[in-house]
């Protein structure tokens, strides 16, 4: 059965397609294949690298289009894969790191929005159907660099290997030093900062290029609070502003252990990262919750003022450090068990009380255990422990409930493991084109395997 919640008002079907039968194994939890079987299934290697992938396939699903369509390295992706196992496996993220530096931007190139500096999106190999599909629909071009925070993703992991071991800086990579592709990294982050007005924007440069150049990359993802979407390039997320302060902060520690000297100093670094910080304390504060983003609507750039995961991503950073930031933290603690935000299958995308929220949207009120690991680990790094473990189980119990890991959940378990079995597609009446309102996810999602790894090392589960 069609699950009616995801229609809003207006919706008109376009198309509902049943993609996997109840009876699937991943819907018997006993199936669920042991954490290193399933990051092999999720694995491979690029550039002489061995690195998480985005997602992988299960062998009864190869025939299913929609399945594995993640299945190479992504910035973003792999680096908080590589981050969240690095207990279990701290070579990946040296990997990931090595990787991705090995096909670091050189050139402008609107196409695949390649820019000196900048980290690759998305890469794949010579060959790969997937990318010959993408660039055919959507005329980009691979290795695609359309996002805004695997940049900044990538000084932050380098800078946790370099306090580990600093002798990798001087690692060569196609002729140049880890240390001296932080500097180029670093120069891409403060020239994105002048050009958009202080902030790491999601600006692209191929017109029909990723809109949001975020995690949330859905279009319809960036929304006030009483649902209008911005639908217009130049998006800001506020998890975004937070990794650009950590980045620049990660930047001025890495030069600091360079063997040679960059051109930015230590001190320049600083007061950017700083800089960065008071714009979001004194313009981002709705004097009871931080704003989501900034979006572009009708041309005119606003604070989006809906609830959703993002606010609660501050929490994993250094930007709200400091007694003086204890307020902050304070309301986002004490905020984040609200039923609002968190659902029965973990913190949802979209606050509930949203016109657009979508239990089983996307990013419009789904529930991605990677977005309730990184809330989880913000909250201890801020001793919110009892918030930590209910935001944590959530998702551990979703994931327990089924034989595979899935990259979302419905947050109202209409559907059986809350999993949806659908796609959907609608005429939006807001937004007056075509919608995917629902789908099933990526079920060897490589977030969620390193989730769920992640939870279990923190000895999180039970009661």
């Amino acid at each position: 059965m069609i699950p009616r919640a995801d229609l809003l008002a207006g919706d008109e079907i376009i198309s509902a397609e049943e993609i996997l039968n109840t009876d699937d194994p991943i819907y018997d939890p006993s199936s669920r294949p042991r954490i290193e079987a399933a990051l092999a299934l999720s694995s491979g290697e690029v550039a002489g690298w061995v690195v998480p992938f985005a997602s992988g396939t299960f062998e009864h699903h190869a025939d299913i289009a929609e399945q594995g369509l993640f299945r190479c390295l992504f910035g973003r992706d792999s680096l908080i894969i590589s981050s969240l196992l690095t207990q279990q496996n701290a070579q990946l993220q040296l990997n990931t790191v090595c990787a991705l530096a090995a096909y670091q931007g050189k050139a402008f190139d609107s196409a695949s929005e390649e820019e000196p500096g900048r980290i690759a999106h998305e890469v794949r190999e010579v060959g790969d159907p997937q990318a010959a599909r993408i660039e055919a629909e959507s005329g980009w071009k691979f290795p695609y660099y359309g996002s805004v925070d695997a940049t900044l993703l990538w000084l932050i992991a380098l800078d946790e290997l370099a306090q580990r071991d600093p002798s990798i800086l001087e690692r060569q990579i196609a002729e140049q030093s880890l240390s001296q592709r932080a500097e180029l990294a670093a120069t891409w982050v403060l020239n994105r900062l002048q050009s958009g007005d202080g902030y790491v924007c999601s600006t692209r440069s191929n017109a029909r290029g990723i809109l949001n150049q975020v995690w949330k990359d859905s279009g319809d993802s960036y929304l006030t609070s009483n649902g209008k979407v911005s639908t217009e390039s130049g998006t800001v997320s506020v998890e975004t502003v937070s990794q650009t302060f950590d980045a620049l902060l990660a930047a001025s520690r890495l030069s600091q252990l360079s063997t040679h000297r960059w051109s930015h100093t230590p001190t320049d670094l600083i007061v950017a990262a700083n800089q960065v910080r008071a714009r979001l304390i004194n313009s981002w504060w709705l004097s009871d919750r931080f704003a989501m983003g900034i979006g572009v609507i009708e041309g005119e750039a606003i604070l989006l003022d809906a609830i959703a995961s993002n606010q609660w991503r501050l929490l994993d950073s250094e930007i709200l450090a400091g007694q003086e930031n204890a307020s902050f933290v304070n309301q986002l603690v004490e905020s984040v068990t609200d039923e609002e935000i968190l659902g029965p299958n973990g913190i949802r995308t979209l606050g509930k009380s949203n016109p657009r929220y979508r239990p089983g949207g996307y990013h419009s009120g789904s529930s991605w255990p990677m977005d309730a690991a990184l809330i989880t680990r913000g909250l201890l790094r801020h001793g919110a422990n009892a918030e930590a473990r209910l935001v944590a189980n959530r998702s551990i119990r979703a994931i327990e409930g089924v034989g595979a890991y899935p990259e979302l959940f419905r947050s109202d378990e209409s559907e059986k493991c809350g999993v949806s079995r659908f796609i959907i597609d609608v005429r939006d009446a807001q937004l007056g084109t075509s919608n995917r309102i629902c789908q099933p996810p990526q079920l060897l999602q490589g977030w969620t395997i390193a989730a769920f790894s992640w939870f279990k090392q923190q000895q999180f589960g039970g009661n």
